[in-house]
């Protein structure tokens, strides 16, 4: 495990701020096995959520939603409590591209929990259309009474 941990984290710092390609998948996967060691340094965890959200962001591009969801799942596991206070852009994108990837591998009752979320903690309107947006275009929407619906809204 330590290896791919270091693998990936050479391969990382190499290749940090450049456009790799289907790369960014190997780099992810390799240093996600260093779990335990990325939660103990803050910055290098927020580096490697970005890295597993820009994964994630790849493979939505590319369709491959249920790779997405894992990468992005990753990523929200490497932000600290009080993530939306300290890392607020980095929270708002990470939650929708979630919600948008459990949106689109039917796990709808988990896109409208981090819709929830976002909604809960956007700092404005505009911040939450994106989410409103695809809670419209959502089949969770199946799922509620025009109460609960009107509950999202502030």
């Amino acid at each position: 495990m330590k290896f791919h941990y270091g693998l990936g984290k050479v391969l990382y710092s190499i290749c940090e701020g450049k456009d790799v390609g289907d790369t960014i998948f190997f780099i992810a996967s390799q240093i996600n096995h260093g779990r335990e060691w990325i939660l103990k340094a803050r910055d290098l965890s927020i580096a490697i959520a970005e890295l597993n959200m820009n994964a994630g962001k790849k493979a939505i591009d590319g369709c491959d939603h249920k790779t997405a969801h894992s990468y992005l799942r990753a990523a929200s596991s490497f932000l600290h409590e009080g993530h939306w206070e300290s890392h607020y852009d980095l929270s708002l994108r990470l939650s929708f591209l979630m919600a948008s990837a459990a949106n689109s591998c039917c796990l709808y009752c988990e896109a409208e929990l981090i819709l929830r979320g976002i909604f809960g903690r956007a700092r404005c309107f505009e911040d939450q259309l994106s989410s409103y947006f695809l809670l419209s275009q959502s089949k969770c929407l199946l799922f509620f009474t025009p109460t609960v619906i009107a509950s999202f809204v502030r």
